[in-house]
């Protein structure tokens, strides 16, 4: 119970005081050029990271990664990671420092408290479940982000598994990567449903993440790419049991 306190007073308190910059450097609302909307996006990706860091602190969570050599300097990339539970997106924000990302998640994520005006402001894609059409245009919104520079996160499963296993990976996510042509970078994420969605409850706990080597899109060949959904899934399934205790 004081764990989950703590949580949201760490995020109330961000949210406030943070609120004249959030809106000030928003860039869902405001039509801006290419470099503007890359400078306020990462004024607001950097803030993003700091209200993340403070919710694996509040709920009493230690973050061990492995492999964070293989982060690249800067995007465009698709990172795609397993989906283990709600703190994975700011586990995501905390790993990658030198990126700055936007994540692709499903429509409920804008309404959640706090959360969803941070992905609001930073011009997060939001996916309709069951909305075959709207589904594609997140993609093709996705694809175009790619192709003008911006990185972006996707959870390929398309749901959080809420315990230790990994569900298959949905092929739509990767005509980002294939049809942007810019590298998949593999993240496998271990124990992050422990922290609620395991008893229902904020409990201390060890998030560990694994990253893989960035896969280089552009030079796989027409058989490889249509081979790339099965084998990104087997590299982030052995990436994940690398971490498993």
């Amino acid at each position: 119970m004081l764990r989950g306190i703590w949580v949201l007073w760490a995020m109330g308190f961000h949210f406030v005081t943070n609120t004249f910059n959030r809106k000030r450097y928003r860039v869902d609302n405001k039509e801006l050029d290419r470099a503007t909307k890359q400078a306020y996006r990462a004024k607001i990706y950097a803030m993003m990271r700091e209200l993340s860091r403070r919710m694996i602190r509040a709920a009493g969570a230690e973050l061990v990664i492995k492999g964070k050599e293989n982060l690249p300097e800067h995007g465009p990339v698709v990172y795609m990671a397993n989906h283990k539970g709600l703190f994975d997106s700011p586990v995501m924000a905390t790993l990658v420092e030198k990126d700055t990302l936007i994540f692709i998640g499903k429509d409920e994520t804008k309404k959640m408290p706090v959360i969803g005006p941070w992905f609001d402001a930073m011009g997060c894609i939001y996916i309709v479940r069951d909305d075959m059409k709207q589904s594609l245009k997140a993609i093709l919104d996705g694809i175009d982000e790619l192709k003008q520079g911006q990185s972006v996160v996707i959870f390929p499963e398309g749901t959080r598994q809420k315990g230790p296993e990994m569900g298959s990976f949905k092929a739509g996510s990767f005509k980002l990567a294939t049809k942007a042509n810019v590298p998949i970078v593999p993240i496998a994420i271990q124990n992050s449903y422990k922290v609620l969605e395991e008893k229902g409850r904020i409990q201390k706990t060890t998030i560990y993440v694994n990253v893989g080597k960035p896969i280089d899109v552009a030079s796989l060949s027409a058989e490889e790419k249509k081979r790339l959904p099965q084998d990104v899934e087997d590299t982030v399934r052995a990436l994940l049991e690398e971490i498993t205790e």
